[in-house]
């Protein structure tokens, strides 16, 4: 790929910081977005995480400044811009769809902001615009004659050349099939990586906000429930909705009955699990203990773990690189689990088939969440 450094007249600037300031959208009959307050520094590639109607693509149009926060402000590079309209803030939204002028060409397509703004160098900025892309060799073709991951790339192009100082890309990757996603995943981590710019990335795809972002906000209900690091949400959830909507878990319902030298003994249906307490949004009383399925080892015989359970598989699932079980576990439920194909099989369906996991893998809940939260239908 062709580096910023190698151009004259770079397409872009670097980024800016972000900062929502008790931030709440109200319509009508509902509230969209509830008193959120977020920094995101210059450079940093931020998703937005979360089903449809948890307010993430209201935030996003805040931003842009096509709505207007019912109280709060945004200021982009230390500016407030609350009261600016759209058009003079120094940010650019990528779409789902890719809004191309059929009658222009690729080049033309790019060049269209820059000319509108009486830009001399609109053509010279957008060559380097789709060099970025990998896409000068198309710049002479109209956008129907292009794929549909090349006229993301162009529309991509097309935000970048305006020189904005924030990026907003609003589910840019929902119309492609999941093969090119995927490619159009790591371009677009690439591309941030190179130009520097503030990304914020409103996605439902939980695979799509790990893959690209240095920092993933998982919203609910018009809130942020966590942030951090894709990682950090993934091995600590902090709630049950996390939990669940960031990937599979086993959530299973207990009681504290014992802290030692750092270690929580939760009693589970008859059954003491060991979870560490710095792993725990609480110490003590009802806990909610999890476990990610892939951090449990299944085998008909006796396995390795601090924790033990023995259940009977239910559903055996082959998905390709991996097999996944469901084994009903009494008094408890069904536990998933999944492993790896790399020969035999562990068990089959009606076996009975004893579960392991290390205590280190655990993770603690408050008590009176609902389990199921997050859990996609």
């Amino acid at each position: 790929m062709t580096t910023l450094a190698q151009h004259t007249q770079s397409p872009v600037t670097s980024g800016a910081d972000l900062e929502l300031s008790g931030i709440s959208k109200r319509f009508a009959s509902f509230s969209a977005v509830e008193n959120l307050d977020l920094l995101v520094p210059a450079g940093t590639f931020f998703a937005l995480l979360g089903p449809s109607g948890c307010g993430k693509s209201t935030t996003l149009r805040m931003i842009a400044g096509l709505e207007a926060p019912s109280v709060g402000s945004i200021l982009i590079g230390g500016q407030d811009v609350t009261a600016l309209p759209s058009h003079r803030r120094e940010v650019n939204t990528v779409f789902q769809s890719y809004a191309l002028f059929p009658h222009l060409s690729v080049l033309e397509n790019v060049a269209f902001g820059l000319k509108r703004k009486k830009d001399k160098q609109a053509i010279d900025k957008a060559r380097a615009g789709l060099e970025l892309v990998e896409l000068a060799h198309l710049a002479n073709r109209k956008p129907a004659q292009l794929s549909g991951g090349q006229q993301q790339r162009v529309a991509l192009a097309r935000a970048l050349v305006n020189r904005p100082q924030v990026l907003l890309l609003d589910e840019p990757l929902g119309a492609l099939d999941m093969k090119l996603r995927r490619q159009m995943q790591l371009e677009l981590k690439k591309i941030q990586t190179e130009v520097g710019l503030t990304f914020i990335h409103v996605t439902h795809d939980q695979e799509e906000a790990m893959t690209m972002a240095d920092v993933v906000a998982v919203m609910n209900g018009g809130r942020i429930e966590q942030m951090g690091p894709p990682r950090e949400l993934y091995e600590l959830p902090r709630t049950a909705f996390v939990a669940n909507f960031l990937g599979k878990s086993n959530l299973m319902r207990g009681t504290v009955s014992a802290v030692t030298d750092g270690m929580l003994s939760v009693e589970v249906a008859g059954r003491t699990i060991l979870l560490p307490a710095e792993r725990a949004v609480q110490t003590e009383g009802d806990v909610v203990v999890g476990v990610r399925p892939e951090k449990i080892t299944i085998d008909r015989n006796p396995v390795d773990g601090q924790n033990q359970l023995t259940g009977t598989v239910v559903d055996v699932s082959f998905t390709g690189t991996t097999t996944e079980y469901l084994v009903d576990v009494a008094q408890i439920g069904l536990i998933g689990t999944f492993t790896q194909n790399r020969g035999q099989q562990p068990a089959a369906e009606g076996d009975t088939v004893f579960l392991g996991w290390e205590a280190e893998h655990s993770f603690g809940l408050a008590g009176d969440e609902r389990v199921d939260a997050g859990v996609e239908s």
